[in-house]
């Protein structure tokens, strides 16, 4: 009878001893613990072929202004809303180098880079883990556990302390990536709807083969801990990896693959539209889908009184936007401040004008209050995006009229016993 393997326990690539600190064959490779909550939380286990402290001490330094734009100043938001355009381009910058922060609160925060030369060196985030989405671009994630391929529209989720590099292809690359300090992104799900909306675990893909490279040089470790970077060199490739074995690991997962939660007869609000959980933050994704057949199908006027919230536009023309949405644009909407559908994407709704499909892609990331801003951002923002709102002070549709309570009156009156046209027919 041939050998069955079965789907349990945790996952295990290459070469791996007999259990976690057991077996004979710990006496020939060296084994590292990644472990969060103290080593009583998510955990992996690494083998290596050199021990991972054969570090040169001589080498060892802090570098000074590593990434300045990443360790931007920041100023309480206050009650504006912006839009931040697309950060420029700086030539022969990596993906580190050039990070630039955006927003941030005690917990989370939100950045973006556009790399432009390959890493030179390898990186930990020490602090925090790291939700990246790649806007524009593609290329290759190296890490400790092995490569992952990444393209436009896809989540790149990188642990805390995973030793990694980014290897981007030729052309243009803008990522945004959202940090958490307290804790690692969690699907978001809700009992009445099941395990497979907005998606599926199974859509999450896990680097499942190694390049172990046995390789000497001098090899530089770039780690970030809070607004210090600090530099070690190592005489042997950290990629020296022969095996793992665990559930603390990077991953990959398209944005393709959401499946969003619609309804026929009344508006889904954001959060039923929410992917990722994590500690002062959520992250959100509108992509395309179906317009609801009764009632709004636009964002209704709201404030959220405990959140700041984030949209990056990745594809399409936002719904409710009205055609004022640019493509990597960012919008940031402070905690308190009203806001909703501009004016010409309300005057659609009014008129009847119902699409289809909302043919979009946004990344929806909310902040928990109290948010700040960068001064980087703050050089970023559009300085007319509060006029955007405007013709509600200056259209005859929307401004005041003496007669208007009375022709609200005459609608409630008019209007009481309207019913849905999707529902079960009344009983006679």
């Amino acid at each position: 009878m041939g050998k069955f393997e079965y789907f349990s326990g945790i996952p295990e690539v290459g070469i791996v001893p007999l259990a976690p600190h057991a077996g004979p064959l710990l006496r020939h490779v060296y084994e590292q613990e990644h472990g969060r909550g103290g080593f009583a939380g998510a955990v992996s286990h690494t083998y290596h072929l050199y021990p991972p402290t054969n570090w040169l001490p001589d080498e060892t330094r802090v570098l000074d202004r590593f990434a300045p734009h990443w360790e931007s100043s920041l100023r309480p938001l206050g009650g504006t809303h912006h839009a931040l355009r697309m950060m420029p381009a700086e030539a022969a910058t990596d993906a580190y180098r050039g990070m630039a922060q955006l927003i941030a609160n005690t917990t989370a925060a939100m950045n973006v880079t556009a790399p432009r030369a390959p890493m030179e060196y390898f990186f930990e985030h020490h602090s925090a883990t790291m939700v990246f989405f790649i806007h524009q671009g593609s290329g290759t994630l190296e890490t400790i556990f092995g490569p992952i391929a990444y393209a436009k529209g896809d989540f790149l989720i990188i642990p805390k302390g995973v030793t990694h590099r980014f290897d981007p292809a030729p052309g243009p690359q803008y990522y945004w990536m959202y940090e958490n300090f307290a804790g690692d992104p969690e699907k978001s799900e809700a009992p009445t709807t099941g395990h497979f909306i907005t998606h599926s675990r199974s859509d999450y893909r896990y680097p499942r083969s190694l390049q172990t490279l046995n390789e000497r040089g001098s090899f530089e470790i770039v780690s970030k801990v809070d607004g210090v970077y600090t530099r070690r060199v190592h005489p042997t490739h950290p990629f020296d990896v022969v095996g793992w074995r665990g559930d603390y690991l990077p991953y990959k997962f398209a944005v393709e693959d959401v499946r969003p939660l619609v309804a026929d007869r009344s508006h889904v609000p954001p959060s039923g539209h929410t992917i990722f959980r994590l500690p002062g933050c959520y992250i959100c994704i509108f992509t395309v889908r179906s317009v609801e057949k009764e009632g709004m199908w636009l964002p209704f006027f709201h404030k959220n009184l405990d959140y700041t919230e984030t949209i990056g536009f990745h594809f399409g023309s936002f719904f409710s936007s009205g055609g004022m949405s640019q493509l990597g644009m960012v919008t940031v909407h402070p905690v308190g401040l009203p806001h909703g559908p501009k004016p010409p994407a309300l005057k659609a709704f009014m008129e009847g004008r119902r699409p289809e499909v909302h043919h979009e892609v946004g990344v929806m990331a909310d902040f928990a209050n109290p948010t700040r801003i960068s001064e980087f951002a703050l050089g970023l923002s559009q300085p007319d995006y509060m006029a955007s709102w405007s013709p509600y002070v200056s259209e005859p549709t929307f401004t005041h009229r003496p007669d208007r309570l009375a022709e609200v009156r005459a609608l409630g009156e008019r209007l009481a016993d309207a019913r849905d046209v999707l529902r079960p027919p009344a009983a006679e």
